[in-house]
């Protein structure tokens, strides 16, 4: 947003980024000549009064040191509106499971690329299937809209993360019991179609494939809810894989979850034929 005499950043997040973990990490700045390292700048807990050490650091007050000496340096490498991330990659952690940021969403457009190989690998589909990789979720379900209303599907299924609560401090009677490890969750609730629902929930039990059933008695915040308004209205669902500490450069999820979604998914498409209605009895 601003560049200071001295060469450092200011900037402003983009969706749900927690004020409290952004200083002292390491970040890169995506520009258009190419990644720019820097870091978050902390001032030492010397430095800051006791009362002061659990007080958060509005964004406002965050700033981005590049290595430069001034502005000018700055502005030869930086463009006001580059977008940054967090300088963290992906590390296998015990067994299945593993660590990274943007796992929301990047697995969610891994899982439909999966699910778009499989149904090809066993040919057995009889209705068109749109496999759709969206963007700028987190700032107001633009692509999902977008997509669904040039595309005009029957059913809609969004893929996704969803939160777990099988870590300390979690709350089963806000958040359900959803634990890494058990399989994919299929949510339930106002922004989900109950017939698309029940034969999501009958293919599972058929496939011998674990799940988690997740309500949720609202929007779900998803692109499940803009494909649901579409045209006319949508059939939709809603597939989330169990996510510990989401939106955290240290995500977790459990590789067996995202292989039960694809076979899920592949398996309920392979299943759905042009004849099936989703108008609820």
């Amino acid at each position: 947003k601003y560049l200071d005499d001295q060469g450092y950043l200011f900037f402003a997040p983009i969706g749900g980024v927690d004020a409290h973990l952004v200083p002292g990490q390491r970040v890169t700045v995506h520009t258009s000549g190419g990644p720019v390292p820097g870091v978050v700048g902390k001032r030492p807990i010397h430095q800051i009064e006791p009362k002061d050490r659990d007080k958060v650091v509005p964004f406002k007050s965050q700033f981005i040191d590049i290595g430069c000496t001034d502005k000018e340096e700055a502005a030869r490498l930086v463009s006001i509106g580059d977008p940054v991330t967090f300088s963290v990659g992906v590390e296998r952690l015990q067994g299945s499971r593993l660590t990274s940021r943007a796992l929301d969403d990047k697995m969610g457009a891994f899982i439909v690329a999966q699910v778009l190989r499989e149904v090809r690998r066993t040919n057995n589909l009889s209705v068109d299937l749109y496999g759709v990789s969206t963007v700028q979720e987190e700032v107001g379900l633009r692509g999902g809209a977008t997509s669904a209303y040039g595309v005009q599907p029957d059913i809609g299924i969004a893929v996704e993360v969803g939160f777990a609560s099988d870590y300390p401090g979690a709350d089963h009677k806000d958040l359900g019991e959803i634990q890494l490890g058990k399989g994919p969750i299929i949510a339930r609730g106002p922004n989900i179609n109950p017939v698309l629902f029940d034969l999501l929930m009958a293919t599972a039990k058929e496939e011998e494939i674990p799940c988690q059933v997740m309500g949720i008695p609202r929007a779900t915040g998803t692109d499940a809810n803009v494909m649901q308004l579409v045209h006319g209205g949508v059939a939709t669902a809603l597939i989330s894989i169990p996510l510990r500490y989401m939106h955290t450069p240290v995500e977790v999820l459990d590789w067996a979850d995202l292989e039960g979604a694809v076979k899920l998914l592949s398996a309920l498409c392979n299943r759905i034929t042009a004849s099936h209605s989703f108008v609820p009895n």
